[in-house]
């Protein structure tokens, strides 16, 4: 019977962590300075570097000379997170309060665009769109849905475009996408002697595995004339199956395991329009097709729970597509500098009815700064800051237990973060 606790609140633990991302659900954006000085407003039709590959591959044809772009993001996290009242039937055996739950990151990007002849492009991007980390100490009371927690993901993109008018490009790319994570949980409460007994620092689960997905991408550019354009492209969702290894209460020491990650589709349209000579305006919908995230299933024949033979872990999740809306300016300040500003709304993908201490999300609104410094004719350097700030969220999650315990946390969390970015582009 021990074997269905662990399962049960394992399966809640993996998706806490999806609240540390830094965009709504486990999202991240961070592939040039330049977008995030501007909340990422207009991404796919400013086209002003070789990143606008990942967010729209037509818009490559724009460009009349080879260009590389890389890049660095610092993020950093202000998260916390407090457990108010861990308790067994009743009998409150544990308080929890954390600060800076997420530690920070170091995100980078590459670049590559280059014409082949004045109608076609190719080009190749290093990225990534979806991560998260979280690390609470070993000895909390919330051990069984806190412990540490890390998804690492890089998409490698291959793009082709074509111009086929002097108003229409449309582009293609093939994404091949590397998922890495690893996951710790400790009892907490749960090594109370009716339960699992023990320490509360005490192991109760492990899982590590990594894998590849595969998608595509396509993308169209539609010029109207040189200072009024828009650009919608589309990504498709790309399933991965992490394998690796499995310990916990649910299999007889460590097993191989498999994991079922589903990283969604996404939509963008965008638009750029010069206004005279130093100002310009931009903006972008995007859709994120986190429909696609209804559950979390881990399996393995050596693994026995209540949802069967062969399932390790199972939880319905039950996400939904969201929408994010931004908008941003340029100023063209001279020959050598630009300023740019903008301002972005996340949506969150966790329905109301599935906000739970598992995954406490809440929307996000940015905040963004930046600049260029056109330093020679083919050197530039861009930097970009954004502050996101997130609602903090309240609720109560209780999961039943062996011989009709019930485990039940009243939980608090919220958090902001602060990203800085710096990127070079140098032209051919």
């Amino acid at each position: 019977m021990k074997r269905v606790t662990q399962r049960t609140l394992l399966s809640t633990a993996i998706a806490l962590a999806t609240f540390q991302a830094h965009g709504a659900g486990f999202q991240i954006s961070e592939h040039s300075a330049s977008g995030l000085g501007r909340a990422f407003a207009g991404e796919a039709a400013i086209a002003d570097n070789a990143a606008v590959a990942v967010r729209n591959p037509a818009a490559m044809t724009m460009f009349d000379a080879a260009q590389v772009s890389g890049g660095l993001s610092f993020i950093q996290p202000d998260v916390d997170a407090k457990v108010s009242d861990a308790s067994l039937n009743g009998t409150t055996l544990g308080a929890d309060e954390h600060s800076d739950v997420a530690p920070d990151a170091l995100v980078p990007n590459f670049h590559y665009v280059r014409p082949l002849n004045d109608k076609m492009a190719v080009g190749f991007s290093t990225f990534s769109n979806f991560g998260l980390s979280t690390e609470y100490p070993t000895d909390s009371p919330a051990g069984a849905i806190g412990g540490q927690t890390e998804l690492l993901t890089v998409d490698f993109n291959a793009n082709l475009a074509y111009e086929v008018s002097d108003q229409l490009s449309l582009g293609v790319g093939l994404n091949a996408v590397y998922a890495d994570a690893e996951l710790k949980r400790q009892k907490g409460i749960l090594s109370s002697g009716f339960v699992l007994g023990g320490s509360a620092t005490d192991e109760i689960s492990y899982l590590a595995g990594d894998g590849w997905g595969f998608g595509w991408n396509a993308g169209a550019l539609w010029q109207f004339n040189e200072n009024n354009r828009v650009g919608a492209s589309y990504r498709s969702k790309v399933d991965i199956t992490l394998e690796g290894d499995y310990r916990g209460t649910s299999a007889t020491g460590t097993v191989a395991g498999e994991l079922e990650l589903n990283l969604p589709d996404i939509f963008e349209f965008s638009g750029f329009h010069k206004l005279g000579e130093q100002w310009a305006v931009h903006y972008s919908a995007m859709r994120i097709g986190w429909s696609s995230f209804q559950e979390l299933r881990a399996t393995s024949s050596q693994c026995l729970s209540l949802s069967g033979q062969g399932v390790c872990l199972q939880k319905d999740e039950k996400w939904e597509n969201t929408w994010r809306y931004s908008l941003g300016a340029t100023y063209y300040l001279n020959d050598k500098w630009e300023l740019r500003a903008g301002y972005a709304k996340d949506e969150s993908p966790v329905p109301d009815a599935h906000r739970t201490l598992s995954i406490p999300d809440t929307e996000r609104d940015w905040y963004s700064l930046g600049a260029t410094y056109y330093a020679t004719d083919n050197l530039s350097i861009d930097a970009g800051f954004a502050y996101l700030s997130g609602d903090d969220v309240n609720g109560t999650e209780s999961e039943n237990l062996p011989g009709g315990a019930v485990a039940s946390y009243d939980f608090t969390a919220g958090g902001d973060a602060y990203i800085y970015a710096l990127s070079a582009n140098y032209t051919f």
